[in-house]
């Protein structure tokens, strides 16, 4: 084959692979735009019922939202390196300790999602904590934080006895404020 050949044969080449890759980076565009498109679709939305999940807590219970039908939920979100998360556990542990037929306290962590340790050395940190009326349910798949659009910790999540969702408060909240919260909800 002749040089001139070969530069035109290899020519031809890169032409079609990159209108194929072009065409391929188009399709996972597309599929990654459907992926968002969905999740945010089913991300908790602020007067509308939440989806029902069902996790295992670190006591090893399992925890159902539609347990809890008939009660207002307060959800907290936190991960073991949030220095606010850690210093606000105590007074959500009075919160659950307190907690009436009225309401419940549940908190989430999301082991090995967002920087989160591995679930195994979660459980093991947390029991070195001594909390005794605080459930704390483990979310490893990290579809709860998706459904709830938690982007930073801590998120507290208010839901109401209907099971829709009042309020998502990302941030710092002191135990008063959680509290007025909970009682104004109808």
């Amino acid at each position: 084959m002749k040089k001139w050949q070969a530069t035109i044969l290899v020519c031809t080449s890169l032409v079609c692979l990159s209108a194929c890759k072009n065409q391929t980076t188009s399709e996972a565009d597309k599929q990654n735009e459907d992926k968002q498109a969905q999740v945010s679709s089913q991300t908790a939305k602020k007067g509308e019922a939440v989806a029902d999940f069902e996790l295992r807590g670190v006591d090893g219970k399992i925890y159902r939202l539609s347990d809890y039908k008939g009660k207002k939920i307060y959800l907290k979100f936190w991960a073991s390196w949030c220095s606010i998360c850690l210093a606000s556990l105590p007074d959500t542990d009075e919160l659950a300790k307190e907690a009436s037929d009225d309401y419940v306290i549940l908190t989430v962590v999301s082991p090995a999602q967002k920087g989160e340790q591995a679930e195994e050395s979660f459980k093991k940190w947390y029991q070195g904590l001594d909390y005794k009326n605080l459930p704390v349910l483990l979310d490893s798949s990290g579809n709860l934080l998706e459904s709830y659009g938690v982007r930073s910790y801590p998120t507290q999540v208010f839901i109401d006895k209907e099971g829709k969702l009042v309020k998502t408060q990302p941030g710092f909240m002191d135990k008063e404020t959680i509290l007025q919260t909970l009682k104004s909800i109808d």
